[in-house]
């Protein structure tokens, strides 16, 4: 990731509804790292918006990976931002 494409992912974020705010970046991440999380959890977003009634049963090995992701991003989250994001 080049700076300026972590630059537009950190200025462009916006909170997602039903999702986290992530808006404060915590003093141990770099900016990369901080930009890949919100990466992450755009394209996460941006999947939970498509139907499912299609993923969950015609293209099952997709939906665990989604599945999968979104257990790693709540995993990272709760170790960057611990409980302030529950607030």
């Amino acid at each position: 990731m080049k700076s300026k494409e972590i630059n537009s992912i950190i200025e462009n974020y916006k909170p997602h509804p039903g999702f986290f705010d992530l808006s404060r970046k915590p003093k141990c991440l770099t900016e990369k790292k901080y930009a890949q999380i919100l990466f992450l959890q755009n394209f996460i977003a941006e999947e939970n918006k498509k139907k499912d009634y299609y993923l969950k049963p015609y293209n099952k090995h997709l939906w665990d990976k989604l599945s999968d992701l979104a257990a790693e991003l709540q995993q990272i989250i709760f170790r960057y931002w611990g409980e302030s994001v529950l607030k």
